[in-house]
């Protein structure tokens, strides 16, 4: 019996410290961004409970060192680029729609590797319930 017992406690500290990389609590920086980002799963909830589903052939995110982005499809084909700036742990992307300055702002993690970034739309709030959205550094 005691055996069993320490066998499911280390299995379970065991699990717990697998957790860390599981949570996308550690805070973003330029560094680290830099690079391609797949999108492979969202969390958007429509008003009830939902949860992670993965993505097919999601869009990229290229960050370069120099504050500049570019957004393509699944297969690198160009959607959109302009400026991005990383401050508190927020990412603000600024670019034109239709000859019009625009922004977006997202909070944004990464896991504890920095191989996957979370991003969930902070500005301008067009979430209720909330989404997440979860990029893999390619």
């Amino acid at each position: 019996m005691n055996l069993k017992f320490l066998f499911i406690c280390f299995a379970l500290s065991f699990l717990a410290c697998e957790s860390n990389d599981v949570n996308d609590d550690t805070p973003i920086d330029n560094t680290n961004l830099v690079g391609e980002w797949l999108l492979t799963a969202s969390y958007v909830s429509p008003g009830g409970a939902t949860e992670w589903k993965d993505v097919d052939k999601g869009y990229r995110y290229f960050f370069n060192e120099f504050g500049n982005y570019e957004r393509t499809d699944y297969d690198k084909n160009f959607l959109d680029a302009g400026t991005y700036e990383i401050t508190d742990e927020e990412l603000y992307l600024y670019f034109s729609t239709e000859g019009e300055k625009d922004t977006l702002g997202y909070s944004a993690n990464f896991n504890e590797s920095k191989t996957r970034l979370t991003l969930s739309p902070s500005y301008p709030g067009i979430c209720v319930e909330g989404c997440l959205y979860r990029f893999n550094k390619e």
